[in-house]
């Protein structure tokens, strides 16, 4: 019986974040669109530069999570190499 080299929680964790960064992406950029429209341009270009942020840290994560499932498939593998 082999063991995972990454737990069951970060790997929970990691696509939770997968499902979520976008959602949040999306609500910032309509808040950066809505502080525009309502004349505070600077409220909505740092709103904007957040969403850019996290759009940076979802690739960073969806990145982890694919290199964590590389890992679990590798440790799914017996021993006899079959």
């Amino acid at each position: 019986m082999s063991r995972k080299p990454v737990s069951a929680r970060a790997m929970l964790l990691l696509i939770a974040g997968g499902l979520l960064l976008p959602i949040v992406i999306s609500v910032l950029l309509a808040l950066a669109a809505l502080l525009g429209a309502m004349g505070d341009s600077t409220g909505g270009l740092v709103v904007r530069y957040l969403a850019l942020a996290c759009g940076a840290g979802w690739t960073i994560l969806l990145i982890c999570l694919i290199l964590v499932l590389g890992l679990n498939s590798l440790g799914d593998r017996d021993e006899t190499g079959k």
